[in-house]
């Protein structure tokens, strides 16, 4: 029996018109086997789908695990941050010590993955999060790929720091492989506020966690990455991705502490704007742009520019 009053780890699910994948998503939650509590608080965003009707049909089997929220109004479209205001609320309602993410198109595919996690997890107070390998699949559920390449540098199992995650070819992690640790949760809720933008989400915050300690990294497959063509990720116009990384690693610079100054003087270099917006405008095809983004890169950033050819010529050789 477990000796927890509380869960021990809060699931942050975000819902939208998932319909087609969400009893995958569902399934890897109430799956899970664990010694200790825990919830999926699953948030509808008021989807126009079948969506909320499988949440409640789920919430009602499994009434100690999905703890649902249902929006008659899209809280995402709102300018004021009521989606993230919304969920950080229930999460600091539940008491939980650990924060893990799955959106409703991803899914788990191990039974012990919070529980391998959180082992890890409370075995080193120094660690701030434990991220794991993902398969890649498509819409339908299609096997792509068995194990995601260079999560971290060689997927080598272990402890990965702030100048670690820089050094990755990526710059990423899988998202819903993420559990973290819920510690100076309102200085991180803050720089996350600052920091939100619609392209790079994930990405700030796992620097932000970063800059309050280590990950450690678990070279196990435990969940799948879907590719979605209707999300956001694979909507958006490239150009304008790459254009608005400008803005978001100007930001995140200016809430990286004092002794990370360093990291926070290379991101404010062009070397993060130049080299995406010039792969950015070679996918869409627009060349004239592209020449004139490569040859700024060239002199604002040659050996920046000469490793991500690298990483490309490497990937196309493979």
């Amino acid at each position: 029996m477990s000796t927890f009053n509380k869960p021990l780890v809060a699931i942050q699910c975000l819902v939208y018109n998932h319909e087609p994948y969400l009893r995958d998503c569902l399934n890897g939650f109430v799956m899970q086997q664990t010694n200790f509590p825990f919830v999926a608080i699953v948030h509808d965003d008021a989807s126009t789908d079948n969506s909320a009707t499988i949440i409640r049909e789920y919430a009602a089997k499994y009434p100690h695990v999905i703890k649902p929220i249902y929006e008659k109004e899209n809280q995402w479209r709102k300018p004021d941050g009521s989606l993230i205001r919304i969920m950080n609320n229930a999460i600091d309602e539940s008491g939980a010590g650990y924060i893990a993410i799955c959106e409703g198109d991803d899914y788990w595919t191990d039974p012990l993955k919070l529980q391998k996690q959180v082992d890890i997890l409370e075995t080193n107070p120094k660690l701030m999060a434990c991220v794991t390998n993902t398969c890649k699949v498509d819409n339908k559920g299609n096997l792509l790929e068995a194990k995601k390449e260079n999560v971290v540098q060689g997927n080598n199992e272990g402890v990965y720091n702030i100048y670690d995650f820089f050094k990755q070819p990526q710059h990423q992690y899988p998202t819903a492989t993420v559990v973290y640790r819920i510690r100076n949760i309102d200085e991180i809720r803050k720089k996350f506020r600052y920091t939100e933008n619609a392209f790079l989400g994930d990405w700030t915050l796992w620097i932000i966690l970063h800059s309050y300690g280590p990950f450690y990294y678990l070279d196990e497959v435990t969940a799948a990455y879907r590719i979605n063509p209707t999300s956001l990720t694979h909507t958006v116009n490239r150009v304008a991705r790459a254009k608005a990384s400008r803005e978001i690693c100007r930001k995140v610079a200016d809430i990286l502490p004092e002794e990370y100054s360093d990291i926070a003087a290379d991101l404010r270099k062009t070397r993060w704007t130049w080299v995406p917006l010039m792969f950015a405008y070679k996918a869409e095809k627009r060349y004239l742009p592209m020449a004139g983004c490569f040859l700024v890169a060239c002199f604002a950033c040659p050996d920046s520019l000469w490793e991500v050819v690298k990483r490309k010529l490497s990937a196309h050789n493979k």
